[in-house]
């Protein structure tokens, strides 16, 4: 039997006492005690009401379920701002920070479901309060509370086992097509994920959250956390993120509120490793640091009490914003700067820029000291803690490192049979042109890719098979005939990389590792992108 831990926090928190909150304002967590959850209708009521209390507040949406829910979002910004262009618009103008927090992709993970609207009313009740109104003048805040509308639906109270609450039930982790929507950010099947891409490419956002609740290995703390891992992305955002936000951050949440947080992973090797998870950007936040956005992954502690991990939840973005809120200017140059790096480097396109496309996770220079539990095994061979508090001192792999690289080209010719892969790019909003644009380059290479073995693999997360291939790449200084028919990705663009993961025949998460060109995946078959490379 689990046994509760005991993560009992501070809780020194701006937020009024839940008597001076209206009723109607209250989440569906704090009216039911912490015991229950919100459901569609009541998650699009209150973020409704909310909207109504506050002229810093704008209603949108950020799109459509699979099953025709509405995808509900808050603005908060002083002047308002209804849209992405004015967003845009007014970031650029007064050097504004934009972020998107978007919650319950996987519905059984609800805290920050309940955590966004509790900030968003924080700051909307108190909008003069020097904290909010450093946020309110600082950045145009966006919150989707609730991203897999369908799953959240699906409520039965033992969708999580082993989670601490909600007692009354929680939504399943998929959403209605059966899909993982934390492993869709490549291929784009659901429409939620369609949407978010959008949404990506029309506001532009400097940083997003990605707030869940996680499974895995016990530990002390609240809430764990992690940086875009992907080291292909620009390493400004990345490093930023990792090194200097999340550290301080980490500080004020303890020394504020008593939360315990840390860099998210699970006991490996007998307690000897503390590792993270993938960098394959199927995963959203890996996919938004290809983008150059600065990118979190929020995982409150499934066996904290339901109730610690909403306050942390919203804690933990609040001091998140806070900081970046202070460092605004920073924050904005790193962006520009990761986006410039890419644009510039596809513009050379001669194969001097190596770009990883596979990573094998390695150690950061320093061990970690991990707060855990001495542990004992089960009847069923799971581990369970004792209530004896014990630390580990642990390799800790946290990043990653490329074990296959390539040579950023200066653009790709998709074949004119590939209709569905130029439609993918444009819905990711990577620019892609007629063939015909490839003339302009100069003096070129064209390298054509031949399929010599095709391994394939079972993901249930993909709901396709995983696809390795062999390859085979020939030269030819003649671009094909007919080139109009073809379309065109510049590289010398800022999603350039983004481009660079779909495309390349062997990437570990592009069109044939998620089984998107199955039907073209045989021995024999030529892959049906070309590469066209800059002479040096």
């Amino acid at each position: 039997m689990l046994i509760q831990l005991a993560l009992t926090a501070l809780v020194l928190t701006s937020m009024a006492p839940a008597q001076d909150i209206p009723a109607d304002l209250l989440t569906v967590a704090e009216r039911s005690g912490f015991k229950a959850t919100a459901r569609h209708a009541d998650v699009v009521e209150l973020v409704d009401r909310l909207v109504d209390l506050s002229p810093y507040a704008t209603r949108a949406t950020l799109g459509t379920s699979f099953e025709g829910r509405e995808l509900p979002l808050m603005i908060l910004s002083d002047p308002p701002v209804a849209d992405a262009a004015a967003a845009r618009a007014l970031a650029d103008a007064e050097g504004r920070v934009i972020v998107l927090a978007f919650a319950n992709i996987h519905a059984g993970e609800v805290c920050g479901k309940e955590a966004l609207p509790m900030l968003a009313r924080d700051i909307l009740m108190s909008p003069d309060a020097p904290e909010h109104r450093a946020l309110l003048e600082r950045c145009v805040l966006v919150f989707a509370p609730i991203y897999n509308a369908d799953g959240n639906e699906r409520f039965a109270p033992d969708n999580r086992p082993g989670q601490l609450g909600p007692e009354e039930g929680m939504g399943i982790r998929r959403n209605a097509q059966d899909l993982d929507l934390n492993r869709d950010a490549m291929k784009l099947e659901a429409p939620e994920s369609q949407a978010l891409a959008a949404f990506l490419t029309a506001w532009d956002p400097h940083l997003v959250f990605d707030l869940h609740t996680t499974n895995g290995s016990l530990h002390r703390y609240h809430l764990t956390y992690a940086p875009p891992l992907n080291p292909a992305g620009p390493s400004g955002p990345i490093e930023f993120v990792r090194d200097e936000l999340l550290p301080e951050v980490t500080t004020t949440l303890e020394q504020r509120f008593g939360w315990r947080t840390f860099y998210y992973g699970n006991f490996e090797d007998e307690h000897g490793v503390w590792g993270t998870y993938s960098a394959l950007p199927r995963f959203g936040a890996q996919c938004h640091g290809l983008r150059g956005h600065l990118s979190i992954l929020s995982e409150a502690y499934s066996k904290a009490p339901y109730e610690e991990r909403v306050l942390c939840t919203r804690d933990f973005v609040r001091t998140t914003l806070l900081s970046v809120a202070r460092q605004a200017s920073e924050v904005r140059a790193l962006v520009e700067a990761g986006r410039a790096e890419v644009t510039a480097a596809g513009r050379r396109g001669d194969g001097s820029d190596g770009v990883g496309i596979r990573f094998a996770r390695v150690a950061s220079e320093h061990p970690a000291t991990i707060r855990g539990w001495e542990e004992r095994v089960d009847g069923r061979g799971r581990a369970t803690s004792t209530g004896v508090e014990r630390d580990y001192v642990v390799i800790h792999e946290d990043r990653f490192a490329p074990t296959v690289v390539v040579g950023r080209p200066r653009g790709y010719l998709i074949d004119p049979s590939e209709a569905d892969v130029v439609a993918l790019l444009r819905r990711h909003g990577i620019v892609v042109v007629s063939g015909s644009g490839a003339r302009n380059l100069g003096d070129v290479v064209v390298e054509s890719t031949m399929i010599t073995s095709v391994n394939r693999s079972r993901d249930a997360y993909l709901g396709h098979e995983v696809i390795d291939i062999g390859v085979e790449v020939t030269a030819s200084d003649t671009l094909p005939s007919e080139l109009e028919r073809w379309a065109f990705v510049d590289m010398a663009q800022p999603l350039g990389t983004l481009a660079l993961y779909l495309l390349e025949a062997q990437s570990d998460d592009g069109l044939a590792a998620c089984g998107f060109v199955d039907e073209l995946l045989a021995p024999g078959t030529p892959w049906p992108v070309a590469r066209v490379m800059s002479r040096p």
